[in-house]
């Protein structure tokens, strides 16, 4: 008896479904409908465009407010924190970056950074409390012995006590020690504290906690040939068509000459850049040379670290990022911490795609001349294990590219002193209607 009454509701709402539908929809036809079904989906979903893009995914207000409590409680100082907690002058906005470690805002002309955890409110990494100097001093030895390796850092010492010192007074609180201890441990902080000063480094505005700010660097890098696109199945040099004119780019190589990508010993340890230097290095708006990506950058010791804990059965398994590699201890199937910087060849790759590309014909032969012999002495010392030979090749490739450099900065050297600079186009002058007598 249930199935034949089912059957016969399906009879009864097949033969009256378009007239229900009618009833439904007012009688209004299948055009019109589908019109208005089409017309409601647009509107949702601009609706919902609109709120993904005003959503404040960094939680702005959660994140100042967790840090302004920190402030109040004495767990945290920073020469920014009675800005942005008292006098609320700066104001944290367009957040950039939400994802991984590091929340990224934009104030003014500044960067500002800080860990993720302030958004999701895990435990931050607080130092034990009370705490005596001498604690903080034992830490502070054992984290830099854990970067910087068995070497003597006692000016870094005293740098980091005089910068964590916010208020001035000669002595250290507990928030201070924290602040700085948390500092500390954000890498892309301590490398921009290692390099303070050096001008190829954005310079340091403020702190607060565990947040951090530094000057924006407008800069675009050199060139990318490694990320491929649809163009390039039909043209082998489409990473050159944005290249500025070749005398300004001159002026970059030779402030990328004068810099390197093998960083001088800083705090008696080495610092390698083991990725690709053209997307590293850039050009500022006047054509000078700047880093555009510095968290990449590590200490001698802490490669070695992460290289020794590989497991390998040949040497190009010991590989750290794109140019930096040890050997493989084939014995004990382990990678050694015996860390080989970026080819020497690096920067007659980087030149040769920079500044030979477009030359004018008397520069190009000697340029030419002086790459060959560039890749050919980097070749040697990149295979070399005799510590005399690889001094004396080390000095042939520094004259070498003294040589490159002074054969480019003699192009460049007369011109105009403001030829980077050009002056701003000068605004019409306002027309003011003349006074007429009555």
């Amino acid at each position: 008896m249930l199935l034949s009454m089912n059957r016969e509701f399906r009879l009864f709402f097949k033969r009256r479904k378009k007239r229900i539908l009618q009833i439904l929809c007012c009688g209004l036809d299948k055009e019109i409908m589908t019109a208005i079904y089409l017309c409601s989906f647009l509107v949702a979903s601009l609706f919902l465009v609109i709120w993904q893009l005003s959503r404040d995914k960094c939680h702005t207000e959660k994140v100042v407010k967790q840090l302004c409590q920190d402030y109040k409680e004495g767990q945290i100082a920073g020469s920014w924190c009675h800005a942005l907690c008292v006098d609320e002058i700066v104001q944290l906005h367009s957040c950039h970056h939400q994802n991984g470690p590091l929340l990224t805002f934009q104030y003014e002309d500044t960067v500002v950074k800080l860990p993720h955890s302030y958004k999701t409110s895990l435990p931050h990494s607080h130092l034990p409390e009370p705490l005596s100097m001498k604690q903080f001093h034992d830490m502070l030895h054992k984290f830099l012995h854990s970067k910087l390796g068995k070497v003597d850092f006692s000016r870094l010492l005293q740098k980091i006590d005089k910068y964590a010192d916010f208020n001035n007074n000669g002595q250290l609180t507990y928030g201070e020690a924290n602040s700085m201890w948390q500092l500390l441990n954000i890498h892309e902080f301590f490398i921009l504290f290692i390099f303070d000063g050096d001008p190829i480094f954005p310079l340091k505005n403020g702190t607060c906690g565990p947040m951090y700010a530094y000057q924006h660097m407008k800069a675009s890098p050199l060139f990318n040939k490694h990320n491929k696109t649809f163009l390039d199945n039909f043209f082998s040099n489409t990473y050159r068509w944005m290249f500025p004119s070749w005398d300004k780019r001159v002026n970059v190589a030779v402030g990328l000459l004068e810099y390197g990508i093998t960083f001088s010993e800083t705090y008696n340890s080495k610092f390698y850049m083991c990725d690709y230097v053209e997307q590293c290095f850039g050009y500022t708006q006047q054509y000078e040379v700047s880093l555009v990506s510095f968290e990449n950058i590590m200490s001698e010791h802490m490669i070695g670290n992460i290289l020794e804990e590989k497991k390998c059965s040949k040497d190009s398994h010991c590989q750290y990022q794109n140019l930096c590699h040890s050997l493989c201890n084939k014995k004990i199937g382990r990678c050694t911490n015996e860390v080989r910087g970026p080819s020497q060849t690096s920067v007659c790759e980087v030149l040769r795609d920079y500044v030979l590309f477009d030359a004018p014909a008397p520069v190009q032969a000697n340029l030419h001349d002086l790459l060959r012999k560039c890749d050919r002495i980097g070749q040697k010392i990149d295979k070399t294990g005799n510590n005399v030979e690889l001094n004396q090749l080390n000095v042939w490739y520094n004259t070498v590219l003294f040589d490159i450099q002074e054969l480019l900065w003699d192009k460049i050297k007369n011109k105009p002193a403001n030829w980077l600079h050009p002056p701003k186009p000068k605004k019409k002058p306002k027309t003011h209607p003349k006074n007429t007598g009555q």
